[in-house]
C-alpha cells in the first residue's frame, strides 16, 4: 500500500490549517504524527480518513485519486477520534453488525462474540454503548476494526482514555497491522510512548511540515525540533 499526499492545503475560511503538505506513506509503517496545538494533526488525519475534501491538493492511494465519494478507498481507512463514531442507542454487538453491514460485508454471531471477546468486552455485548465508558467504547472501535480489516489506521490522541491493558491491546493490534504491510499514523502529545512503538516521526507546526525521518538513534535531528516546541506547548508529555 502507497499513500501519496501532494501539496495537500486545508483552509477554514481565511485559516489555512494545513499548507501544501507532502509526504508518502508505505506499507509497514507506523508514524508518529506530532506537533503543538493547532499544527494541523487532527485536519490531516480528516483529510486522510475522507471526512473533508482538501482546499488544494490531492491525496492517492496506490495510485488512485482519494476522494470522498470512493467507498472502495474508505473501506481500507480505520479512524479512532475522541468523538467516536458509535451509535450510543445500539449495543456493542449491534454496532459492530452495523458497521460491517455498511461496507457490505456479513458476520454471524459467532464472529461477533469474539471480536468482543478479543478486546474485553464480551460481557458487556448487549450493553448498551451509551453506558459504556470512553476506554470501553475504544475498545469496541478496535473490535470493530477486527472485522473490517482496514489497511489505514488514523488515531487522535488514543492514549487518553486507555488503561494500561487496553493501551497494550491496541499497540499490539497496531504492530499486527503495520507487519502485514498496513500503515498506521498516531496523531499524540504523549511523543515517549508514541516512538517507543512507531518507525518515523512527523512534526507539523501551523500547518507546515517542519519534519519527517524515519526514527534512528541518537536522532540529534528530532530532538532538536522537538526541543523548539516542548518548552512553549504544555499540551506536549514524555
Amino acid at each position: 500500500m502507497q499513500l501519496v499526499v501532494h501539496r495537500l492545503s486545508k483552509a477554514y475560511g481565511y485559516l489555512w490549517a494545513l499548507k501544501e503538505l507532502t509526504l508518502e506513506l508505505r506499507s509497514g509503517e507506523c508514524v508518529a504524527l506530532l506537533g503543538p496545538n493547532g499544527a494541523g494533526k487532527t485536519t490531516l488525519l480528516k483529510l486522510l480518513s475522507a471526512l473533508l475534501s482538501p482546499t488544494q491538493g490531492e491525496i492517492t492511494v496506490d495510485g488512485e485519486r482519494f476522494v470522498t465519494s470512493s467507498h472502495r478507498l474508505r473501506s481500507l481507512v480505520g479512524l479512532l477520534s475522541p468523538h467516536e463514531h458509535l451509535y450510543e442507542g445500539l449495543t456493542a454487538s449491534e454496532n459492530l453488525r452495523f458497521f460491517v453491514s455498511l461496507y457490505h460485508k456479513k458476520i454471524n454471531r459467532l464472529e461477533t462474540e469474539k471480536s468482543l471477546e478479543l478486546v474485553g468486552l464480551k460481557d458487556w455485548s448487549d450493553q448498551y454503548v451509551g453506558s459504556l465508558s470512553s476506554g470501553m467504547k475504544c475498545r469496541l472501535t478496535i473490535a470493530k476494526w477486527l472485522l473490517l480489516e482496514p489497511r489505514l489506521l488514523l488515531l487522535d490522541e488514543p492514549y487518553g482514555v486507555l488503561d494500561g491493558a487496553g493501551v497494550e491491546l491496541l499497540e499490539s493490534y497496531l504492530r499486527r497491522l503495520c507487519s502485514g504491510g498496513g500503515i498506521a499514523v498516531i496523531a499524540t502529545h504523549h511523543v515517549q510512548r508514541a516512538l517507543r512503538l512507531c518507525s518515523r516521526a512527523i512534526i507539523l507546526d501551523h500547518g507546515s511540515l517542519i519534519f519527517d525521518e524515519p526514527k534512528q538513534e541518537p536522532w540529534e535531528s528530532f530532538h532538536r525540533a522537538f526541543e523548539n516546541f516542548a518548552p512553549r506547548e504544555n499540551g506536549w508529555s514524555s
